[in-house]
């Protein structure tokens, strides 16, 4: 098969890896579009973290020397290359004129190599952040040319700009989960932990009742506040794994806000097929907006509209309750409502409030080509 010209494939290793969100499959994709759209046979990685220890993290087409052992060639040991990235010498695409893990597998495997005997090496890395290595090889090839580095150049530019995007978004997904576990943690604490202890008192208390009445009192607490307990905790499980989003947005919402003795109204314009990942986060959002209802409200009614169009997702959610004032002290302070503004950050999409003495409105709007 004819193989891309270079522009051409740096355009298709581009376009491959805008829509990549996943690490492992994206450097992956990368390497085995390189190798096969160029005159390399083979290419691997190594991330490098500040410790100076390297990871093989993607390797395509390795010649069967050097994954013998689980590829302990290549995961042992050090190098020149590694060596080099370490002592900041490795700044551009190089030729390494000898590699010791080449030269161990030939000695050990000499007719395993494939002809590898040298291969080149590339700092990945995207401005002051550095990941690591990407390293080339050609059969029977000592030096490569030019043209050749610059091809490796441009692509490690394009991985290490891709691996400080997905680095970022991972960051962010894990910041909005430790936040939302610490929240659920605080949850725990201020319902379903007092109630417990609230059984805990009346029970010891009851133990010395010796009039009927107030004996019976007591267990009717008890049995009250432990199904309030229950109640909670459930709405908490909810929280921490939506059940039933696989029967839709709409379904898993109306689900929930019954459990809660809410009255959900919604409106539905467009075919709704979202991601999984959208449909999740817009679940948690219009989840905390139902739970703010029901804490800081009287009324039960919310009126929910989905609007879906080629370009994005619009969900807007309003109660009839008293209102708030919507500051940015407010946003600041109340963690819920700040981990509804970093899950629609996290889709790249908007969200605002709007609240009066007539009740509270949110709007979130997610394009759908980015999310």
């Amino acid at each position: 098969m004819e193989k891309p010209t270079r522009l051409a494939l740096l355009k298709e290793i581009a376009e491959f890896l805008n829509e990549e969100t996943e690490m492992k499959s994206m450097l992956d994709g990368a390497l085995r579009s390189l190798i096969e759209g160029s005159e390399f046979s083979t290419g691997w990685i190594f991330f490098i973290n500040n410790e100076g220890e390297h990871e093989l993290v993607s390797d395509y087409h390795l010649p069967k020397a050097l994954t013998r052992n689980q590829c302990a060639y290549m995961t042992q040991g050090s190098c020149w290359c590694v060596q080099a990235y370490e002592n900041k010498k490795l700044t551009k695409a190089s030729n390494i004129i000898n590699c010791s893990r080449i030269n161990l597998a030939t000695q050990d495997y000499a007719d395993e190599t494939d002809g590898i005997t040298h291969h080149a090496t590339v700092p990945l890395r995207s401005g002051e952040e550095e990941y690591g290595l990407l390293n080339v090889a050609t059969p029977h090839t000592e030096t490569y040319s030019e043209e050749d580095l610059e091809l490796l150049e441009s692509v490690a530019f394009q991985i290490g700009s891709a691996i400080k995007r997905i680095t970022l978004t991972e960051q962010e997904k894990e910041a909005a989960r430790i936040s939302e576990r610490n929240r659920l943690a605080r949850d725990l604490h201020d319902s379903v932990n007092q109630m417990l202890f609230s059984v805990k008192v009346t029970a010891h208390a009851g133990q010395g009742l010796t009039d009927i009445a107030k004996a019976q009192q007591a267990f009717k607490v008890i049995e009250e506040t432990s199904q309030n307990a229950v109640s909670e905790m459930r709405a908490l499980i909810w929280q921490l794994k939506p059940v039933g989003l696989e029967h839709g947005l709409v379904h898993v919402l109306k689900q929930y806000s019954e459990m809660l003795e809410l009255a959900l109204h919604p409106e539905v314009h467009g075919l709704i097929d979202l991601s999984s990942t959208v449909e999740e986060h817009l679940y948690r959002i219009v989840q905390e907006a139902m739970n703010n209802t029901k804490k800081h409200t009287d009324t039960h009614d919310i009126q929910l509209t989905i609007t879906q169009t080629q370009e994005n997702v619009h969900v807007s959610v309003k109660d009839f309750g008293r209102g708030f004032d919507v500051t940015d002290s407010t946003r600041e302070t109340s963690h819920g409502l700040n981990n509804m503004w970093q899950r629609a950050k996290l889709l790249q999409g908007d969200l605002s409030i709007e609240s009066s003495n007539e009740g509270t409105t949110i709007e979130v709007v997610i394009p759908l080509n980015r999310a």
